[in-house]
């Protein structure tokens, strides 16, 4: 019998570390049976989307920091 949790209070996902550390959470708690596959993969589709974002992020302020981009955003 599942219990109804609240995906929220339990996988809290706010930045790119803790989306890291839910997607091992979410893992380990359905190889421990706490979880369902499905919950499991809306917390990993959440996760994905944070880390997206972060990636691109990155991406972005490494790009403004290339010599080329600082020449242009001088002028």
């Amino acid at each position: 019998m599942h219990l109804s949790i609240n995906m929220e209070q339990i996988f809290p996902i706010r930045d790119e570390p803790s989306a890291r550390l839910m997607s091992l959470k979410a893992e380990c708690l359905l190889m421990a049976g706490v979880i369902s596959e499905h919950e499991e993969q809306a917390v990993l589709g959440k996760a994905a989307k944070v880390l997206a974002v972060s990636d691109f992020i990155q991406a972005v302020s490494r790009h403004d920091e290339t010599p080329a981009y600082g020449a242009i955003a001088a002028n």
